[in-house]
């Protein structure tokens, strides 16, 4: 009975996933139409994904507490249901402001799924569920341009893409609640199961942890949403080349974490990953000198090379902290993820206004580096915290 309600409830999750990336590839396609219903400027934009950023990273730092008190099939179930609310809110919404506050209950029922599934799926799984877990949300996202197009070709009927996926949600939040055993009955993985927290330095741990997460998804979010503007305004690319490049680069992030899940458990999470980020330094680079105008070329591979830190990362925290504090160190990861999500992209535009677009890659190339000696910090922080007292 256990394995079958476990199974059920790591199918939800992924179905999850695929929902809610839905919506954040639906908003920049609809995002003119919206624009013009409501008469507002592009400006506004910003106050959409900060609304969705501060209520996405309120409740992911409560998820560990509110999962430690009441499991994740409690959590899980009212936090899907209030993503769907927020979204159907938000698909109806009459006005601007109450589209802001449909946005923030979004983020907020957004938050607490991430931190709570990832914490499950830390603490019950390995490598390759994570890998799927995270691919499942890549391919909501590459599907959300498609969905939207036909209503945007439509009249501009950019709600109609948002109420499709609030049905396919409300659909979810059905079977999610037969699900709820599963994800309470699931048992802790060989890899963490007793894992200790470390002898000592386990904050200074946890905290370069979370700076690590702040900056890869910075760098995730500032070259996907960057790049475009970049090769369009400043490389002279056209608008579907510079379309065409930047797809390549959502799609290098979906291939990579689908490779994950398949391959996985094969290979050590601390050598992919710094495998991983030396790949990615070289692609930046690469796209930053743009030898012989090839330098877009290596989008994809910088999504492919970015693909597995976020998954793999989360999926150690349990390993490096401790079974007890995975819940909630994952929820404070998830939360520094939404800053990271805000501010690095946010930078890079403030220094564009006055230096060009251009500027954009020495500051990606230079988080990166800053992204690679955190992670030689965290092993060494590792090692030491692992053998005690000197």
């Amino acid at each position: 009975m256990t394995p079958r309600l476990f199974r059920r409830a790591l199918l939800v999750s992924f179905a999850l996933y695929v929902t809610l990336g839905l919506p954040d590839g639906v908003l920049g396609t609809v995002w003119p139409s919206l624009r013009d219903d409501f008469g507002r400027s592009d400006s506004s934009f910003g106050l959409l994904i900060l609304c969705s950023a501060v209520g996405y990273t309120g409740a992911s730092i409560g998820a560990g507490h509110l999962t430690q008190r009441y499991g994740t099939g409690v959590v899980f179930r009212n936090a899907s249901f209030a993503a769907v609310a927020g979204l159907g809110f938000f698909s109806l919404a009459p006005t601007w402001w109450t589209s802001m506050a449909a946005i923030l209950i979004l983020g907020a029922g957004w938050g607490l799924c991430d931190a709570s599934v990832n914490a499950w799926v830390a603490l019950t799984q390995g490598p390759r569920e994570m890998g799927l877990l995270h691919a499942a949300y890549g391919v909501g996202a590459l599907l959300g341009p498609l969905l939207a197009a036909p209503f945007i070709s439509n009249g501009g009927l950019w709600r109609g893409p948002f109420l499709v996926v609030c049905g396919l949600g409300v659909a979810l939040v059905g079977v999610a609640a037969t699900a709820r055993e599963g994800f309470d009955a699931a048992p802790v993985s060989g890899v963490v199961a007793g894992s200790p927290a470390p002898e000592r330095g386990s904050r200074q741990l946890l905290g370069l942890l979370i700076v690590w997460f702040s900056i890869y998804v910075g760098i995730e979010v500032t070259v996907g949403q960057w790049s475009f503007t970049l090769l369009n305004e400043s490389r002279g690319y056209s608008d579907v080349k510079a379309a065409t490049l930047v797809t390549g680069f959502w799609c290098g992030l979906t291939l990579g974490r689908f490779l994950l899940a398949g391959f996985g458990d094969r290979f050590s999470p601390e050598h992919v990953l710094a495998t991983a980020i030396g790949v990615t330094a070289v692609g930046m680079v690469f796209f930053w000198v743009d030898p012989v105008g090839a330098g877009a070329l290596a989008l994809p591979v910088i999504g492919l090379s970015l693909a597995s830190m976020f998954p793999l990362a989360m999926g150690r925290t349990a390993v490096y902290l401790g079974e007890a504090r995975a819940a909630r160190a994952v929820g404070y990861q998830i939360a520094a993820s939404s800053v990271g999500f805000v501010i690095l992209p946010a930078f890079v535009g403030v220094l564009a206004d006055y230096h060009g677009v251009g500027v954009a890659l020495p500051v990606v190339f230079a988080a990166t580096c800053v992204l690679a000696l955190l992670w030689l910090l965290i092993q060494v922080r590792l090692q030491s915290a692992r053998s005690g007292p000197v």
